[in-house]
């Protein structure tokens, strides 16, 4: 059986050891059944949120408490502590206990006996739970509020209204935790009264349930000012999740406040971040935080939440309570068009925003609120968003393409810094790539030969934005998108082994080139995700792609060519890739051969460093070209020692690959084990 400890109040609560607070021992349903009292979740709690598994533990405690007091082996099940302090209630009305610990398991003991009462065969048992547990009949009025027992926070008031009155229940309001448990623990009732396990269901609450003790702690803040709940509230530990980066603020943010403000900034403000953001309140507020202060904090995680909320109220200490919580509900809403799908009133935004979600570039979340904030503000068009935008998210696929991400979670939030230089620029494309250029080493904009390099060789079918860099070529041919739902990435030469008559296609070297070549992108084209091509020879797929395929991408450069074999695939990735640099992913043109980084600082590449001395590295490009490590900067290839830049220009020269600049930075074309030398520097 789950026991739960009981806390040592004078270092759980975080109040000083001669605080007069009134713990007292009680039973649970004791606690409940007092019709003379309302427990009331203020705004500042968090919504409800404990799942099946404390649920599971829950009902297996009243099973283990039941049948062991039915068996005469008396027991007690310790249920932990409650802690509330009276507010404020009209004469006539019951008492309203604000509580500040417990909202989660008096929360799911309600939907327990809720499901009871709608599972028991007696009649005059389902009325006495309904009228002893879960509402007020001292209560007058129609207001449900007065009426039912405990008062929800607003976003799961509904839903638990419809079930303690018999409502029906919205399907929205269905995926709910608190329907979802409901529906826990209607249907191990049922399993139960099924098995006939016992004499009556009531029992589990004769013999279970009413042995659940508790200690129950009243607060008396307005006599005793040790007994501060915003402290108390934020030193809890509670059985379920612990509290978020959003429950911290949110009590920050009301707690201090008088009920009539809490209800008013919750309502105003509040609730509509957890209506457009939910799940995302958390990380809208780290990145919030970036926004503001132009630099990184860590990731909104469990072990990060309390550090965070230290710098939020550090950064924020002065303040208004009520302007803070009007710019966060406003920027909300601007952030639920990057994390969600929240329409603007701009398709070609809606789209951008779609493939950044896609990307999954959560680490420029604060840059993008950034310039969606003033474009909102009016200080950017339409246009010049979409310019901003556009930019950047060639410059990300760009990296992505190189495999490259180091650098970004701490150096995209201050590129918020530049959005009044964005602002006061007539042209934002080339502006933004100008910004980026400028960064250090680690962000560099990667230029037309090193995506030429990367893309010549690498395995386009397994790259993870594949099928979307198809899609923008199509879009760029046709106009139109095709959705990535509706289509799926098709091996012209086929993916698994091939026939005799694809080997006869391809010629003597068949299978050599089918290792080679197959999930290169010139073998790679879209098509409907309803079509299976599979093995079908190049002729019947052919005429598939010329009659009935309705994407350009199938046709050009595959229905012109006689027979499909190593140089049909190289000539049209030579053409994909350059339709690539030149439409798809293009920069500016000054940076197209150019190192685009700021040189200032960056730090040379040290093989004594690395601890590379003595070892062999291997140029990415061809791997059977290997260079054994001489010095700090010297390597040594053929007789001959090399810096890494140098012997890169030599290579490339030799392959008449060299590029017009004739520039290379050597640690990103050679690498150690199959790590880049410019990852492990």
């Amino acid at each position: 059986m789950t026991v739960y400890k009981k806390p040592n109040y004078s270092i759980q609560f975080g109040v000083r050891r001669n605080a007069k607070l009134k713990p007292a021992s009680k039973y649970l349903l004791e606690m409940l059944s007092n019709n003379d009292v309302t427990f009331f979740i203020p705004p500042y709690q968090r919504n409800y949120e404990w799942d099946t598994e404390p649920c599971s533990i829950f009902w297996e405690d009243i099973i283990k408490a039941a049948d062991s007091n039915l068996s005469n082996n008396t027991v007690e099940h310790f249920f932990g502590t409650f802690t509330y302090f009276e507010g404020e209630h009209l004469f006539g009305q019951p008492a309203k206990l604000v509580l500040i610990d417990g909202q989660q398991r008096i929360t799911t003991t309600m939907l327990f006996l809720m499901a009871l009462r709608d599972v028991v065969d007696n009649t005059q048992t389902a009325n006495y739970i309904n009228n002893h547990y879960l509402t007020n009949p001292n209560s007058v009025g129609e207001d449900d509020e007065l009426k039912i027992k405990l008062k929800q926070v607003e976003t799961d008031w509904a839903v638990y209204c419809d079930i303690i009155l018999k409502r029906e229940v919205s399907e929205r309001n269905k995926l709910s935790s608190v329907f979802q448990n409901y529906s826990f623990f209607k249907n191990k009732l049922l399993q139960v009264k099924k098995q006939n396990r016992y004499k009556n269901l009531s029992d589990l609450i004769t013999y279970g349930l009413s042995k659940f003790s508790v200690v129950a702690i009243q607060l008396e803040p307005a006599t005793n000012k040790w007994e501060k709940p915003q402290e108390i509230f934020e030193s809890m530990n509670s059985l379920g999740k612990p509290l978020s980066l959003a429950d911290l603020v949110r009590n920050y943010l009301l707690l201090g406040k008088s009920p009539s403000e809490q209800d008013r900034y919750y309502k105003n403000y509040w609730m509509k971040m957890e209506t457009e953001l939910p799940e995302n309140v958390s990380n809208f507020i780290r990145d919030y935080m970036q926004l503001v202060k132009m630099s990184p904090y860590k990731k909104a995680t469990e072990k990060n939440y309390k550090p965070l909320y230290a710098e939020f109220k550090k950064l924020f200490a002065n303040e208004d309570t009520e302007e803070l919580l009007e710019k966060l509900s406003v920027c909300s809403g601007y952030y639920s068009y990057i994390v969600k799908e929240t329409p603007s009133e701009n398709e070609t935004l809606n789209q951008l925003f779609k493939d950044f979600r896609i990307i999954n570039v959560t680490t420029a979340n604060s840059f993008i609120l950034g310039l969606i904030q003033s474009w909102k503000e009016g200080e950017f068009s339409d246009s010049d968003l979409i310019n901003c935008l556009n930019a950047f998210l060639v410059y990300v696929i760009r990296r992505r393409i190189l495999g490259i991400t180091n650098g970004e979670n701490k150096s995209f939030p201050t590129l918020v810094k530049h959005i009044p230089r964005l602002g006061s620029s007539d042209d934002k494309w080339h502006e933004m790539f100008k910004i980026l250029a400028e960064q250090e080493y680690a962000l560099s904009v990667p230029n037309d030969n090193e995506i030429l390099n990367e893309m010549t060789q690498m395995n386009f079918y397994n790259f993870s934005y594949c099928r979307l860099l198809l899609s923008l070529m199509e879009e760029k041919i046709t106009g139109n998108r095709p959705e990535p739902e509706t289509t799926q990435v098709e091996h012209i030469m086929p993916l698994e082994d091939l026939s005799e008559e694809w080997k006869a296609e391809l010629g003597d070297d068949a299978e050599e080139i089918h290792t080679e070549l197959v999930n290169n992108i010139g073998n790679l084209t879209l098509i409907r995700s309803n079509n299976e091509l599979g093995q079908t020879c190049f002729s019947q797929k052919k005429d598939f792609y010329q009659d009935s395929s309705d994407l350009e991408l199938s046709k050009l450069h595959i229905t012109s060519a006689d027979k499909w074999d190593a140089e049909a695939i190289r000539s049209r990735r030579d053409w994909m890739i350059n339709f690539i640099l030149t439409k798809v992913l293009p920069i500016p043109d000054e940076m197209r051969r150019g190192n685009n980084f700021n040189s200032k600082g960056h730090s040379s590449l040290s093989f004594k460093d690395l601890g590379l001395i003595g070892e062999n590295i291997n140029y990415i490009k061809d791997k059977s070209i290997v260079a054994r490590v001489v010095g700090d900067k010297e390597v040594e290839f053929e007789g001959v020692r090399y810096r890494l830049s140098p012997l890169t220009r030599e290579i490339e020269k030799r392959k008449g690959t060299l590029n017009p600049s004739g520039d290379y930075s050597g640690a990103r074309w050679w690498e150690y084990e199959g790590m880049k030398l410019s990852d492990l520097r």
